[in-house]
């Protein structure tokens, strides 16, 4: 197996990428990736698995510098990973490349899976090694994997046999399947208490709120600072810059009718909003955001703009899901979505074996929330969560 680094996808022929890429997964696609070299958040290079002397891509895989510096925390290895931090270096000092994604709540590893079982893990082999080799090149101690799906911590496992890594829970993912035709198929889905909640909130938001869809390129001055608002009151210290940067790249990769905001006006005055991404037959629902309250009563913005009008949205244009992302699961899990597991990875850059005396704590914590809030809640979680718990 043979790894070349590629400055562009420019340098890559367009059908060997599409190919290759998941046709269902956005933050595969040519036309995002592209996006992110236009907006100044590109790989640092893309790693390309091939056979020596035959053309056909086995498997790529992106590189990316996470800077604190942008703005974009939530990928950002240092926040997930700070028991790592005294690998770090003096203070300020940095652990790690981000490999595969830094954009949505989920990567799914660019493989051929036509492969053989064997031959994927060869593919995923060589990629890492050949990540940790850029790493210790710019003088970083790990190379990390961020919010992995379920099969991609099912391919990579193999790989992980070595004890040279630390993995833990991260934030879960949550997707809706539509039933039948329309909204009212939906709502027959859930069980009675829940659905005369559903029938309450969308119907106080509809008395209270207006609502509009504009291309996304049209609201990014408006959306942008409330985004960054929700995500400062979790802890998440992100910039309007790089939240403007982020949203402009989903406007160019995916254009007008394909990527849009859906904005809540009370009396005229926009209060909330919901970004809404269509690929294929899937609408991801990227963000949300929102201004202070002012001590007003809430109208239910936040389900209403991130699952009741997506979701009516998307039977009115003939998908079959809404991506209805991470945070509020189980919120998000009572209204029919699957509560599906996300897992971190950070590999030692060096092939080093990482110091095991370094306190577990953080990594348990969140295996204890999980398997505590997965206990409470077993309809909620798909088995796939005993694979990684």
């Amino acid at each position: 197996m043979t790894v070349e680094r590629v400055p562009s996808l420019d340098d890559i022929a367009g059908g060997a990428w599409d190919d290759l890429a998941d046709p269902r997964d956005m933050f595969q696609s040519r036309a995002w990736l592209r996006a992110l070299e236009q907006s100044g958040e590109a790989p640092v290079t893309y790693l390309i698995a091939r056979r020596p002397g035959h053309p056909r891509i086995l498997g790529a895989l992106p590189l990316y510098d996470s800077l604190p510096s942008r703005g974009d925390f939530l990928y950002w290895p240092e926040l997930h990973f700070q028991d790592l931090m005294h690998a770090a270096g003096p203070p300020g000092g940095r652990l790690g490349l981000l490999a595969g994604s830094r954009a949505g709540f989920s990567t799914r590893l660019i493989v051929d899976r036509a492969l053989p079982a064997a031959t994927r893990t060869e593919v995923l082999h060589a990629l890492r090694d050949a990540a940790c080799a850029v790493a210790v090149e710019r003088g970083l101690p790990y190379t990390f994997f961020l919010f992995l799906d379920a099969s991609a911590w099912r391919d990579l496992a193999p790989v992980a046999g070595g004890g040279d890594h630390h993995r833990l829970a991260s934030v879960a993912q949550t997707e809706l399947e539509l039933p039948g035709e329309s909204f009212e198929d939906y709502l027959a889905t859930l069980p009675r208490n829940t659905r005369t909640s559903v029938r309450r909130e969308a119907g106080l938001f509809a008395r209270t709120c207006a609502t509009e869809t504009v291309p996304l390129r049209e609201a990014v001055t408006t959306v942008a600072p409330m985004i960054v608002n929700v995500r400062a009151k979790h802890g998440m210290a992100y910039s309007v810059d790089a939240v403007t940067r982020r949203l402009a790249a989903y406007s160019s990769a995916l254009g007008d009718a394909a990527a849009t905001a859906l904005l809540c006006r009370v009396r005229g005055r926009v209060v909330g909003a919901g970004i809404l991404c269509r690929w294929h037959d899937r609408l991801y629902v990227t963000d949300f955001g929102r201004l202070d309250d002012d001590g007003a009563p809430d109208p239910f913005v936040y389900f209403n703009a991130t699952i009741y009008e997506p979701v009516k949205r998307a039977y009115a244009t003939g998908l079959s899901s809404v991506v209805t992302g991470a945070g509020a699961e189980l919120g998000k899990a009572r209204r029919g979505s699957a509560v599906l597991p996300l897992m971190h990875v950070a590999w030692a850059a060096a092939g080093d074996r990482p110091d095991r005396r370094i306190d577990p704590g953080p990594a348990e914590t969140r295996r204890k929330h999980w398997s505590e809030l997965r206990s409470a809640h077993p309809r909620y979680f798909h088995p796939v969560w005993d694979e990684l718990l």
